[in-house]
């Protein structure tokens, strides 16, 4: 008995090892660096912590289009992490059934219990494991009324065979919101560019795309992309859906920046004249939010998509 045991132990403990080594170093990572990782202990510190993005990352709400009128529709959130917009759709809106999708069994863990936490009628919501390796989702055609994919394709091995499921999955006519490190943002030339690479001496011999994917996620994230909107919109297009380019929306550093920074920058010879080209060409709307090609300049590159009827 006591040996069978054993060899169920070994058994056991060589298939969760195999498992590992057939994940990818996106999956390790994200498990790992699940953002947001700590339970919250009360229904109102969840919500207090939904406010609190809106006013760390202005126009987060008004360009995801956050929380909008889903009446009795199923939502596909994403790469949902620890549940952060997945708790907003099930406590805000009267979405039927909203599916929370994501790499990492920790952040699963993590939204599952931010939702239990609320309360939410456990018919109303399910969770999907994906596999960045193999990008298919377990959904069928046509199943999907709403996509929201905020800041995910950017770390992902195939965001193109991911775009593809998407639009397998949404209904004709159906739509989503996706968000993606925009390449046209203060934060890529001025707080990468300049203040990092330059100010802070950081980076050394590396080239701006590899400074931006070091200065998001951490040092070690394995895929961090910036895109410019029709590198992505081409993307998505490629994919079969319809894509517009909402703008990007900031992340306070880059409001701080450039109240800061920007004329510094623009007179220090050591500037790239890309960045300072872009930093010259900014223009302000009346609230004082930066544009650069009549869209918003912030890191966080929002596009509509929808899957043509």
């Amino acid at each position: 008995m006591a040996q069978a045991l054993d060899n169920a132990r070994r058994y056991l403990e060589g298939a969760r090892g195999l498992l590992e080594r057939r994940r990818t170093p996106v999956e390790r990572y994200w498990t790992k660096h699940t953002v947001n990782s700590v339970p919250f202990k009360t229904p109102e510190a969840s919500e207090e912590y939904l406010r609190w993005r809106f006013t760390e990352y202005p126009l987060f709400k008004e360009l995801m289009a956050l929380w909008g009128d889903h009446d009795g529709e199923t939502i596909l959130d994403y790469g949902c992490g620890p549940g952060d917009d997945l708790t907003g759709f099930l406590l805000y809106t009267r979405a039927a059934v909203v599916i929370g999708a994501d790499v990492s069994d920790r952040a699963l863990k993590l939204a599952a219990g931010r939702v239990s936490l609320h309360g939410v009628d456990q018919s109303r919501y399910r969770f999907l494991r994906l596999s960045d390796a193999e990008p298919t989702l377990p959904l069928d055609d046509a199943s999907i009324d709403y996509v929201n994919c905020a800041g995910v394709l950017q770390h992902t091995s195939h965001p193109d065979e991911i775009l593809s499921e998407l639009r397998r999955t949404l209904r004709p006519g159906g739509r989503g919101r996706v968000m993606v490190y925009n390449r046209d943002s203060v934060y890529f030339h001025l707080y990468t560019a300049y203040e990092r690479m330059i100010v802070q001496g950081t980076f050394a011999g590396m080239t701006t795309e590899e400074a931006f994917a070091r200065n998001t996620d951490g040092p070690n994230c394995p895929i961090s992309r910036c895109y410019r909107p029709g590198e992505f919109a081409e993307l998505a297009s490629g994919a079969g859906l319809s894509v517009e380019y909402r703008g990007g929306y900031f992340a306070r550093i880059e409001l701080d920046l450039l109240e800061s920074k920007r004329d510094t920058a623009i007179a220090d010879v050591r500037l790239g004249p890309e960045h300072r080209d872009f930093l010259e060409t900014l223009t302000f709307d009346e609230a004082g939010f930066a544009n650069y090609a009549g869209n918003y300049a912030g890191i966080g590159g929002v596009y509509e998509i929808r899957r043509p009827a």
